[in-house]
């Protein structure tokens, strides 16, 4: 039987038990123990009220699933109650075929090597999905609903031996079935759902992960949304939401409009009244209307404040994004009443703010900016993937959030991978903004569809607003992303997304290589270039404009490439590296252009410890200087951007900024530091330094440093200091650095920036040369060719530095360890260069994950020290002793326990 577990619409409480409980502890009372007078009559207690009709439990345990190669019977025999399943492989849902497989170890350790190339085409035959379920008891005027959140690709449908569906199309398409005459009250039923998978290629209306990584071996086929059980009186309630309208430049008050959907489940016309009610704290609004519906009418109800003064709020609390102040969220609780009882009941958090957008031109062409309540916001983020196989993991959706924000990113971008609601609940909650819309390369840009395609687009986007527009994180929707659809699918879209008075902006595309005045680019690069690209606004993919994605190869660290390359593969980088970057016969199905540059900046590797070593170092510059320099330019040539891509859907060398098994590296920490509340950067173009405030608070009295040392000697070649202002939410050119004599080949770049106290606000340490990376020629689509590149090999030459000590303590609190790590310099001579403290899972073993640090990668002069703050989840140290491991690029690895 399937265990219901209680989903996000909210039953009405039971309340029958506890009221005969306390019914009879009165009768006790009054009649008295041992008492030998009569007793006084106590009357009858009323009787309780009648069972709500209302609840909503997710169908999730008990499924089976089997090829349908393997099974002779049809639908209406599968979905019979008692029919057996024995040789079915046992599932929970939501599970696609290939997740299940993988769950009864049919396939194992796919992720490792090539053994995913072990894995037939599993989207040449159909697949059986059958399991067993109780309905509760029916009340009078009861309705039963099934609720398939995400079926891929398509579906026969039966309940009970009837066929409730013969095409249920659209992976991203909700479906929905008033069960009520097919539903067995208070006994066993049987669904039995033969799903059939999208086509390769990405010729279907589906998920499609485009040249990022293999495809699926079943292109994702199967139920990757929550299957749900409903039941409700006469009049159900779907999809409430909130619009909020400011008056802008003014916050002192907002306009609200609540719509929810009302349907009639009778086949006779039935009225109802229609509730709802906003809290938060003691703040109360109420309204309320009374409708008649049709038979099976579904009717979308409007509470707006023209009719309904008080949704007119003055001194609202808004949500913002994190970085801006609190993410506040109000509280909406509809219901529907109806012959003498509630019908239905639906509750939502949303926010109140308004985003909006604006266009200015740069270098000839128009971009899109974004305000949030009236305040210039500069969206930084990157791309987000879920797992290959849409295995949901509610600690790494929490740890996608906790990364985003540590990294001092506000935005998330889903390309194509719509639908993770329980993501942007979590967004909302955060202060998170969400990117989302269509896949590019795909059958949704190729849209010479078929009617039923047609259908399924609109169906598709219908559902995904829906799911979105009731949540406070969603700033734009993009209907395509590297080219639009047609005019006419796009005016269909659009007339979509206004019939559901979606609030927030929309965009036709992303690409204004396709569509000159799409308001985004997306020019490249997908392959590693030296930091100066960034800076250098000649060059294409350069921080000028809005950008909707670009990125680099990222290798992750030697600990994670280890548990997915065997030590047989691991060194020279070969066929499985490979396999383990861009999808096969792409551009991308190598690394060589990273491994270029690692050679001819930092010096050949002759194994994957001194690769793995180098390749932290090049991705935490490089994706610093990434978010450096779109910040620098913010709102005067640069606008937002999207960094491809924040994670991989498998283990992977290209494209991340933190890798699938959750380890923070070298770009993970670059990105850390380059979005620091307020920064100090060096721009390798112009050699200039900027000062950037990404806070609503302006700085007075600081103090920027910008000193140059010669490596390996750490001989001070030229320094200078400056008064510093740095207002609130902008970019602030402080100095430029002049050419310096005596540097050597390779040299130091230390900027600081300290306040009126001497703190230290920013402290940043660049790398850099005498012989300074150069680029070639005209851009391709994903690549800027590199002519000459930098010489870092001097750090070679840093002495071994084995005088930094390391002390460790820690606290413990709800389950979570914080510990802090003071790292000290105790040389008189050397530099500990690219320190990186891990707290790891006993003494020798793996770091702890997820994890987040205050800092990492730092580097101390001699004398130096500072304390870094670590913080984690107790349980993921499965029972070990944390330990504190020291490593660093001329520092011996050394470990201690953590007290």
């Amino acid at each position: 039987m399937w265990a219901g577990a209680a989903a996000t619409d909210r039953p009405v409480p039971p309340t029958r038990l506890v009221f005969l409980l306390f019914a009879s502890a009165l009768a006790l009372l009054s009649v008295g123990v041992g008492d030998s007078r009569s007793a006084r009559p106590v009357p009858p207690p009323p009787p309780p009220p009648p069972p709500s009709p209302v609840s909503s439990a997710e169908l999730s345990q008990g499924w089976a699933l089997r090829s349908a190669n393997d099974v002779t019977d049809g639908g209406a025999t599968i979905s019979q109650v008692g029919y057996g399943t024995s040789g079915w492989y046992p599932i929970a849902l939501p599970s696609t075929v290939l997740a299940g497989l993988v769950s009864n170890n049919v396939y194992q350790n796919i992720y490792f090597g090539t053994n995913l190339q072990s894995v037939p085409d599993l989207t040449t035959q159909n697949w059986w999905y059958r399991g067993e379920f109780s309905a509760p008891n029916a009340t009078a005027g009861q309705a039963y609903w099934l609720r398939f959140k995400g079926i891929s690709y398509r579906a026969q449908i039966w309940l009970n031996g009837t066929q409730i569906d013969a095409n249920a199309v659209g992976t991203m398409a909700v479906h929905e079935y008033n069960v009520t005459n097919v539903i067995h009250p208070g006994a066993a039923n049987a669904l039995a759902i033969l799903v059939t998978p999208p086509a390769h290629g990405c010729n279907d209306l589906s998920f499609c992960t485009v040249d990022w990584n293999p495809e699926a071996p079943d292109m994702n086929a199967g139920f990757w949304g929550k299957t749900l059980l409903d039941t409700t009186g006469p009049v159900a309630l779907r999809d409430p939401y909130v619009k909020s309208v400011l008056p802008l430049p003014a916050t002192s008050s907002a306009d609200l409009t609540v719509y929810v959907d009302a349907i009639n489940a009778a086949n006779t016309p039935v009225t109802a009244t229609i509730s709802g009610t906003i809290t938060k704290g003691a703040t109360s609004v109420s309204v309320s209307q009374t409708v008649t519906l049709n038979a099976n009418e579904r009717r979308e109800i409007v509470f707006d404040p023209a009719a309904y003064p008080q949704l007119h709020v003055t001194n609202p609390v808004l949500w913002w994004p994190y970085q801006f102040g609190s993410p506040e969220l109000y509280h909406l609780a509809v219901s529907a009443a109806a012959g003498g009882g509630t019908s239905d009941t639906k509750a939502i958090d949303f926010g109140i703010r308004q985003f909006t957008d604006y266009r200015t031109t740069v270098n000839g062409t128009s971009f899109v900016g974004y305000k949030v309540n009236g305040q210039n916001i500069f969206f930084r983020g990157g791309g987000y993937v879920w797992d290959m196989l849409q295995r949901f993991d509610p600690k790494s959706a929490a740890a996608t959030i906790q990364y985003v924000k540590d990294m001092g990113l506000n935005a998330i971008r889903f390309e194509g991978t719509v639908g993770y609601e329980d993501l942007y609940d979590l967004a909302d909650k955060a202060g998170v903004m969400l990117m989302s819309g269509f896949v590019c390369c795909s059958a949704w840009e190729k849209d010479t569809w078929s009617a039923e395609q047609e259908q399924v687009a609109h169906a598709s986007l219908d559902s995904q607003m829906r799911n979105l527009r009731a949540h406070a994180s969603p700033f734009v929707w993009t209907f395509g992303s590297d080219c639009p659809v047609s005019a006419t699918h796009l005016a269909q879209y659009k007339a979509i997304a206004n019939g559901l008075h979606w609030q927030n902006p929309t965009l036709d595309n992303v690409a204004t290589w396709c569509n000159s005045n799409a308001g985004m680019k997306m020019d490249g690069p997908y392959m590693w270039e030296p930091p100066v690209l960034w800076w250098d606004t000649r060059q294409a993919g350069s921080a000028f404009g809005t950008n909707a994605e670009e990125g680099t190869e990222s290798p992750p660290p030697l600990e994670s490439l280890q548990k997915f390359i065997g030590p047989n593969d691991l060194w020279p980088i070969g066929s499985v590296w490979n396999y383990h970057a861009g999808k096969s016969h792409s551009v991308f199905d190598n690394i060589k252009q990273y491994t270029s540059g690692i050679n001819g900046r930092y010096g050949t590797s002759s194994d994957a410890a001194g690769y793995s070593r180098k390749s932290e170092l090049q991705n935490y510059e490089n994706t610093r200087s990434f978010f450096e320099a779109w910040n620098s330019h913010e709102y005067t040539q640069s606008f937002g951007v999207i960094f491809w891509m924040l994670n991989n859907v498998w283990p992977s060398v290209h494209w991340n900024l933190y890798d699938s098994f959750l380890k923070p590296g070298g770009g993970y920490f670059g990105a850390k530091k380059a979005n620091e509340p307020v920064h100090i950067a060096y721009d390798y173009f112009t050699k200039n330094v900027y000062v950037v405030n990404s806070t609503l608070t302006p700085r007075t009295g600081l103090t920027a440093t910008a000193t140059l040392y010669s490596v390996p000697d750490l001989t001070q070649r030229y320094t200078t200091q400056v008064g510093v202002s740095a207002p609130a939410n902008a970019s602030t050119q402080v100095l430029t650095i002049p050419a310096a004599a005596g540097l050597s080949t390779t040299y130091f770049i230390r900027l600081q920036l300290r306040d009126s106290s001497g703190a230290l606000v920013s402290n940043n340490l660049y790398w850099y040369s005498t012989t300074p990376d150069v680029l070639s020629g005209p851009a391709s689509w994903y690549r800027t060719t590199v002519k000459t590149y930098a010489n870092f090999t001097g750090l070679n030459a840093l002495a071994s530095n084995p005088n930094v000590t390391a002390a460790a303590s820690r606290t413990t609190s709800a389950g979570q360890e914080t510990v802090n790590i003071t790292l000290s310099n105790t040389s008189t001579t050397n530099i500990a260069f690219f320190v990186r403290p891990e707290i790891t899972a006993g003494n020798g073993g793996n770091e702890v994950l997820p994890v987040t640090y205050s800092d990492n990668y730092v580097s101390l002069w001699p004398g130096e020290s500072t304390t870094i703050t670590g913080t984690y989840q107790t349980a993921d140290l499965g029972g070990q002793a944390p330990y504190v491991r020291v490593r660093s690029y001329n520092v011996p690895t050394s470990s201690i326990p953590v007290p």
